[in-house]
């Protein structure tokens, strides 16, 4: 099988790990070869040419964008009318990004592919009571990058990369030097993930986020807010058993003390999370999915 990736690579972190990056290698494992089109502004992206993936055999064009690209939006529309126009086998899978939050700019994207992937499981559902094809593709973690680091100490007690998002500063006032709450990228971050014994998070939109997951990789007990039941979260970590959820700050509090206070808790919260994150969400177990869901696309196709 043979795939195209697209996907946004700034020229300043050409050669740094990204989630695309990571899924393209994973795909790379289970013998795909993949063509891989980054882009390093997405105001002035160019798909790859059609001419060029039909002379290469692409099977699918598989185009990994979050938030507004008109430009893109443009030539996804272009490329869907040129393939049905000439009745090429070629397919177009959009991954969706960041939804919930990006749903409001995905329609055209949703539109122009033969396959859509949403990370956020009532988008997936709201795209297919629409008419569209749009499986429920949700985070994971790339064990290149996020995996537990045993020469790292986990002397720290909290750990985040949340930013000045809501509890931050109350988290500080409260903890002190036992909350690090530092942004960082690629094996910085895995490695902050393995200094700590907590990993707090903040959904502020109400999603999965991907750094559940990721720090859950890593071995940290993931701390973070109840989310509706309809994201689904809890059937993949359930609460208690994989990840500790709370509902507020005071909610919060007990949580943090329940944790500080019970280390076996707190480790086997972060065992039994790793232990599904590892089984059930890495970069591999996600590229498994998505070369199952282009053979059937492909497999409908020749049936027609």
């Amino acid at each position: 099988m043979n795939i195209a990736v697209s996907f946004h690579q700034p020229v300043a972190s050409a050669s740094e790990w990204s989630t695309p990056l990571g899924l393209a290698q994973a795909l790379e494992a289970f013998g795909v070869q993949v063509y891989r089109y980054p882009y390093s502004d997405p105001q002035t992206l160019c798909l790859p040419p059609l001419e060029e993936m039909l002379a290469s055999s692409i099977d699918a064009l598989l185009v990994c964008s979050a938030g507004p690209a008109p430009e893109l939006d443009r030539q996804l529309l272009a490329l869907r009318h040129q393939i049905e126009q000439r009745q090429l086998g070629l397919k177009v899978i959009c991954e969706l990004g960041d939804e919930p939050q990006t749903r409001w700019c995905n329609a055209l994207r949703v539109q122009a592919s033969h396959l859509s992937l949403s990370p956020d499981a009532a988008s997936a559902q709201h795209w297919r009571s629409l008419g569209a094809h749009c499986l429920w593709f949700t985070h994971w973690a790339d064990t290149t990058v996020f995996r537990e680091d045993h020469q790292v100490d986990r002397c720290q007690f909290v750990v985040t990369t949340m930013g000045r998002r809501r509890y931050a500063r109350r988290l500080k006032m409260l903890l002190g030097r036992r909350f690090v709450n530092r942004q960082c990228i690629g094996t910085a971050n895995g490695q902050l993930y393995s200094s700590g014994q907590v990993a707090f998070q903040y959904a502020r939109w109400g999603e999965i986020t991907r750094r559940v997951f990721e720090a859950a990789a890593c071995g940290c007990c993931v701390l973070t807010n109840r989310l509706s039941p309809h994201t689904r979260l809890e059937e993949l970590l359930p609460a208690d058993q994989a990840v500790l959820y709370y509902d507020g700050f005071w909610s919060l509090c007990s949580a943090l003390w329940r944790l500080q206070s019970d280390p076996v808790l707190r480790q086997t919260i972060a065992r039994e999370g790793q232990r599904r994150v590892l089984r059930f969400h890495t970069q591999h177990m996600r590229a498994r999915a998505l070369i199952q869901a282009c053979k059937l696309l492909l497999k409908h196709q020749d049936r027609n």
